[in-house]
């Protein structure tokens, strides 16, 4: 079973190398950035808590099945319930990944998670948006969010970059945002 789980990870996309060797480290090694949540939960992303088990580490994602999956501390919901499980200015980083196109399709729902992103992050929190731009799983154009011009675009450090475009298939695209 190692050798399956070791070639699998060998295997990572660039995009899940990006998001665990260059995304979450950053914000690991960062003391202001404490309380993190994480969206969208799969088979995946079992381990993550592992890496984040100095932090106020939390995920969330709309599927019960997912929950084994997730953080200790773990939410099943839809991401634009969001402000039902967290208050205003209360997070410090929400990494919502592989969700907007993946069952957040509906542009009300859209505004609506985007929105209460926004309102749960204190000021200077990031919001990073990874999603997938090709029209199959593009439901819009994230530039065309009104919740999403609340915030100002993040200069990621690491990256020197808002918006990180991967040479995947499926050409995965890491959006970065600040509350101002």
């Amino acid at each position: 079973m190692k050798k399956i789980v070791n070639a699998v990870f060998h295997r990572m996309l660039e995009d899940r190398r990006l998001l665990i060797h260059t995304i979450f480290p950053y914000f690991i090694q960062k003391e202001e950035f404490s309380r993190i949540l994480f969206v969208g939960c799969k088979w995946y992303t079992s381990t993550y808590g592992t890496l984040f088990r100095n932090k106020d580490y939390c995920t969330l994602d709309s599927d019960p099945r997912q929950r084994r999956h997730g953080a200790k501390r773990h939410i099943t919901d839809l991401i634009e319930n969001i402000n039902r499980h967290f208050g205003e200015n209360e997070l410090d980083v929400i990494i919502c990944n592989g969700v907007f196109g993946w069952g957040l399709n509906d542009r009300a729902q859209i505004e609506k998670a985007f929105e209460g992103c926004f309102n749960s992050l204190r000021a200077g929190g990031v919001f990073i948006l990874g999603w997938n731009d090709i029209p199959k799983r593009r439901p819009m154009h994230p530039g065309q969010s009104r919740a999403l011009r609340l915030f100002k675009s993040y200069n990621f450090p690491p990256l020197d970059a808002a918006e990180y475009l991967t040479k995947t298939r499926n050409r995965h695209t890491y959006s970065f945002y600040c509350k101002p």
